[in-house]
């Protein structure tokens, strides 16, 4: 009777056991598949591998062993170093120092000169999900497709325009940067990129001087000629026209001269058609003024050598001739 008292009780406090066990185990369980998804965070469910819930702020519980959580913050802002990588970090008494990285810095313009180019962009990410199962290495295909943007806008600027217009880099580069991230599907909002520094690279600075130098000499040479037109130019449109108003100043006065003529000739010819013997006369009498009236004194002889008569053709009427 009291074997099986006792064996009774042991099953009793076995089973009362095992209960607690049990009870145990789903309380170990309840209590460790409870997670806490925070502030500004979104936390992905995986059951085996494979997304099966998306949870914001708040108290969840999960199957342990069974599902595995991931949460990502959604609000953080991601500063992001291209060209350069912080190597030390700053403190109040000590600069920070940097480091350069040559392989993304180098660019090329579009007149072939080198620049060397320094930038920050910040992003947040906005779908978890896309950010981690979309998109594989999705910090480096955003660092890759940064650099693509970037590059393509500055092999489309001349040197001049690369060094002096960072802010309109920057507003062409963010707008592009998007678009290129959204064709990817990877949950990430850029919020702003930066341009820190471009400069032309040490190796290259003295060519760039000379390049200046002669762009310089080139400009100076250029001015200098452009005043030289200036200066001659007007002068000789001056004396073209001096010149052409002198011909046309000529042809007119030839012109003239040879209507009078014309005009002269013509009524002489009228009155030679008219009274030819006449005419004759008059103009042998002429043409004997013409060349006597110059002589002076005019010594008449006859056919022996005699001297006939003396006339001073230049003297006054009153004055006696000589015999």
């Amino acid at each position: 009777m009291k074997e099986s008292e006792r064996h009774m009780e042991k099953k009793k406090r076995n089973r009362t056991a095992l209960w607690l066990l049990l009870l145990a185990v789903i309380l170990a369980l309840g209590l460790g598949g409870l997670y806490r998804v925070g502030q500004g965070e979104q936390a992905l469910v995986l059951t085996f591998g494979q997304v099966t819930d998306t949870n914001g702020p708040g108290l969840y519980w999960r199957m342990p062993g069974v599902q595995q959580v991931v949460s990502r913050s959604v609000t953080t802002i991601h500063n992001v170093e291209y060209g350069y990588r912080t190597s030390i970090g700053g403190t109040s008494r000590t600069a920070a120092q940097y480091r350069d990285e040559m392989d993304e810095s180098v660019m090329l313009t579009n007149d072939n000169s080198i620049v060397q180019l320094e930038a920050i962009y910040q992003y947040t990410i906005r779908d978890v999900r896309e950010f981690l199962f979309d998109v594989e290495d999705p910090e480096g295909t955003m660092h890759l497709a940064f650099e693509a943007i970037l590059r393509r806008n500055i092999q489309s600027r001349s040197l001049d325009d690369a060094l002096l217009n960072k802010d309109a880099i920057e507003q062409e580069v963010l707008p592009d940067f998007q678009a290129l991230i959204d064709s990817y599907d990877m949950g990430v909002k850029v919020h702003s990129v930066h341009i820190q520094n471009i400069t032309v690279p040490d190796a290259v600075t003295s060519y760039y001087e000379d390049v200046n130098n002669a762009k310089n000499e080139m400009t100076r040479r250029l001015d200098e000629a452009q005043q030289y037109e200036f200066q001659v130019l007007p002068q000789a449109r001056s004396r073209a026209y001096e010149l052409v108003q002198q011909a046309i100043a000529y042809e007119a006065g030839a012109s003239a001269k040879a209507e009078a003529d014309t005009a002269v000739f013509t009524a002489v010819l009228k009155e030679y058609q008219a009274e030819p013997q006449s005419a004759r006369s008059r103009m042998l009498i002429e043409t004997m003024e013409a060349i006597l009236g110059g002589a002076g004194r005019l010594v008449i002889v006859d056919q022996n050598d005699n001297v006939l008569q003396h006339l001073d053709i230049g003297a006054d009427d009153g004055a006696p001739g000589g015999n």
